[in-house]
């Protein structure tokens, strides 16, 4: 395995050059922390600084991939690394995983000299399992990271986030992130990995995942509904119907379109809703509304709910922004 393997996304090298340099002169946090927004990189670089910190023989400051402890961590059978992860079944980390993982971090290391504690996505801790973890992060035993990534820093304890080193992960430059997507989605034009992009807020994990496989022509469809609907022509029952087929992605559209129509009340339509009909500032409430029941959809997408009753009334909202006229928008994104 090469360094290139290991480390796939090059708008993070600043980020792990200031890593490996914090670990090399013993001055990175036992706990550190990464926040950013959905899609620019955390998980992979809280992996690689796993990576980096297992690793028997780091050359040039990343992890070697070929030592007993990197072939480990690839095979996922590494004895000195927890993770702490929600369960398959429930939406929240609970406090009995949280004491399981902390009396792992409490054995003895079987390869090296040193435990680490991965907590993904961290801010999914209950209340009682933040509460557990307090001990460990204030003063962990020997050699012993806890490395922790979330989404939503504000869902932490302060008590929880006043004990960790937090280190934010910026979404990077555009011209960049374009330049990747591009190298990555040859099949793809140009103008449909930048359209990904701007939706994506500019963060190209989020990006490459709907260009991957259909999500982006799910979200246009969506968005051309919305459009319809503001509009009046749209076939509510029809919409409903198709969202329910695929609700988690389709909440999340829900929530993406919401946020931008939220925007565009506000301070004037983002790009990427140009041509799309826009309500008057007077409709942002409504427009609030919309963008919090499609989060709280997303939140119930892996539970056994009607979701076609909860799209429906979410439309029932949306339909208050409706007015008759063109629904002008460009197909081609």
């Amino acid at each position: 395995m090469t360094a290139r393997t290991i480390n796939p996304h090059p708008w993070l090298d600043v980020e792990r050059e200031a890593l490996n340099q914090a670990l090399s002169e013993e001055r990175l946090g036992h706990a550190p922390m990464f926040l950013g927004s959905p899609g620019v990189g955390k998980r992979a670089l809280a992996e690689w600084l796993v990576r980096r910190i297992l690793c028997l023989q780091p050359a040039d400051g990343q992890p070697c991939g070929s030592c007993h402890s990197c072939s480990l961590i690839e095979t996922g059978g590494h004895p000195d690394l927890f993770r702490l992860e929600l369960l398959e079944d429930k939406n929240e980390i609970l406090v009995d995983q949280v004491r399981d993982f902390i009396a792992s971090l409490g054995l003895t290391p079987s390869v090296g000299s040193r435990r680490i504690g991965l907590i993904i996505p961290a801010d999914r801790l209950n209340r009682n399992a933040a509460n557990a973890l307090l001990k460990t992060l204030e003063e962990p035993s020997g050699e012993v990271w806890l490395v922790l990534v979330t989404d939503n820093e504000d869902r932490l304890p302060v008590t929880v986030t006043s004990r960790c080193q937090r280190r934010y992960v910026a979404v990077p430059d555009k011209s960049a992130a374009l330049d990747w997507l591009c190298d990555r989605h040859a099949d793809r034009d140009h103008a449909e990995c930048e359209l990904a992009l701007d939706l994506a807020d500019g963060a190209p994990l989020l990006a490459d995942e709907w260009l991957t496989g259909v999500g982006l022509e799910l979200g246009l469809a969506i968005r051309d509904g919305l459009v319809g609907m503001i509009s009046g022509d749209a076939d509510e029952a029809a919409l409903v119907a198709q969202w329910r087929e695929t609700p988690a992605e389709s909440w999340r559209w829900l929530a993406r379109f919401s946020q931008l129509w939220l925007h565009g009340a506000l301070a004037g339509p983002p790009g990427v809703l140009a041509d799309a009909p826009m309500p008057a500032a007077g409709a942002a409430p409504v427009l609030e509304q919309c963008w919090k029941q499609a989060l709280e959809g997303t939140r119930l997408a892996g539970r056994p709910v009607r979701h076609d009753w909860l799209m429906k009334s979410w439309l029932t909202e949306w339909r208050k922004l409706s007015h008759p006229g063109p629904a002008r928008i460009h197909r081609s994104g």
